[in-house]
């Protein structure tokens, strides 16, 4: 307890609760899963970004909970800052960046027939 906590239990159950899984870009964690749902944490460093990428079996709407980000969906650009959303349809090629000075965190939420790490081409 006290001011200079070197761990906290609300911390460690975090972690146990929804472990971050290491990305190039950053991280992400899984909050939620149910059939046909799944909500994430991510998390892009500055100056780091994810594939361009598409999936045909989900969808996905994004709130960004922490900073600003660089969207590409299919040919139109865009930065996000907080609480602003974008919706990716299935089928739509998209992209997330940071190429900011601050992490972006992202509150993602797929829906579909499939919200598996395997549904997704990348270019």
């Amino acid at each position: 307890g006290g001011e200079n906590k070197a761990n906290s239990s609300s911390w460690i159950l975090e972690e146990w609760k929804a472990p971050k899984t290491e990305r190039q870009w950053g991280y992400y964690r899984v909050l939620h899963s149910a059939p046909g749902m799944k909500v994430k944490e991510l998390t892009v460093d500055p100056g780091k970004s994810l594939s361009m990428q598409r999936h045909f079996k989900r969808s996905e709407h994004w709130i960004v909970e922490e900073g600003q980000c660089r969207v590409e969906v299919e040919t139109v650009g865009m930065n996000l800052e907080f609480h602003e959303t974008m919706d990716i349809r299935a089928g739509q090629w998209h992209q997330l960046s940071n190429p900011f000075d601050q992490p972006c965190r992202i509150v993602e939420i797929q829906y579909g027939e499939s919200c598996d790490e395997n549904d997704i081409e990348r270019k």
